[in-house]
């Protein structure tokens, strides 16, 4: 009797864990952190979902299949983000960074309006910064180094001029985003034009010499010409070819003519909007 009263005991003390896992912040399955590491990421995740209302979490893991596809790869991150459980608010903000050792890839994958934050540039950083980590098989610092970054472009906020394009088609999907509100603008173009009719009110009034006694004296006006002959003797134009950046690796569905500002924005096997993409192998 005691040994049952027990056991319910136990599967009660359960019950929390298990509904926890399902979108826990760090899911290590591949065993490449330390505990310090762990520890180390939790809080920064933890700040961020304080702060900002976003889900953020790491995945490793080896159970990718092995692939050349950046596709397939993105789609797993996604799916796996949806099926777990992730995203705050009602439209399912969050960030997942995955290190899939199949196919030894980094991916971010964006959901809800963290999607607005990360765009192409700041993509490209995260994965930069994580690469050389990821290279040497210091997996945990990678992991760090990406949210210490991450929560750095939180607090500076959505960057001026971003817009979402669809990753396939290249088309936009957005308008410019403006850090200023509309009456933040009409504000400041009415002062602008007060500014400019005060000036030129001022400046106008100085040339037609209004509320001045000065007169010119003609008497001691003279103006003499000097010819000045210059021959042009030769002219030498150097061309040279600048290298067109490449870039180094796939960057998921980034299209290939977009800004640094443009958001790529994608949409996973169950038809819902992502962002994000997949790094350079290590």
């Amino acid at each position: 009797m005691v040994k049952r009263i027990l056991c319910m005991l136990l599967l009660v003390l359960m019950l929390p864990c298990a509904a926890l896992a399902d979108n826990a912040m760090i899911v290590d399955d591949a065993g490449l952190f330390s505990v310090f590491e762990i520890s180390d990421m939790e809080q920064i995740i933890q700040r961020i979902e304080a702060q900002f209302q976003m889900d953020v979490a790491v995945l490793t893991t080896y159970d990718v299949p092995t692939t050349y596809s950046d596709q397939i790869i993105q789609d797993y991150a996604d799916t796996y983000f949806e099926q777990h459980g992730y995203g705050m608010g009602e439209d399912g903000a969050g960030l997942l960074y995955m290190i899939d050792m199949n196919n030894r890839a980094p991916v971010i994958s964006t959901s809800g309006v963290m999607i607005d934050y990360i765009t192409d540039d700041r993509l490209e950083t995260l994965f930069n910064v994580s690469y050389d980590h990821l290279a040497t098989g210091d997996y945990g610092r990678a992991a760090v180094a990406v949210l210490q970054y991450l929560e750095r472009f939180l607090i500076q906020g959505r960057e001026e001029g971003s817009f979402r394009y669809d990753a396939e088609t290249g088309q936009r999907l957005s308008g410019l985003y403006n850090a200023l509100t509309t009456g933040e603008m009409g504000v400041a173009a009415l002062v602008g034009i007060a500014v400019a009719a005060l000036m030129f009110t001022s400046v106008s009034g100085k040339y037609s010499l209004k509320g001045s006694t000065y007169r010119y004296d003609r008497n001691n006006i003279s103006c003499k010409f000097v010819k000045n002959e210059e021959q042009f003797l030769r002219q030498s134009v150097s061309v040279m070819r600048h290298p067109t950046n490449t870039g180094g690796g796939s960057m998921g569905g980034r299209s290939g003519g977009s800004s640094g500002r443009g958001i790529s924005v994608h949409r996973s096997s169950s038809g819902r909007s992502f962002g994000g993409g997949v790094g350079r192998r290590f």
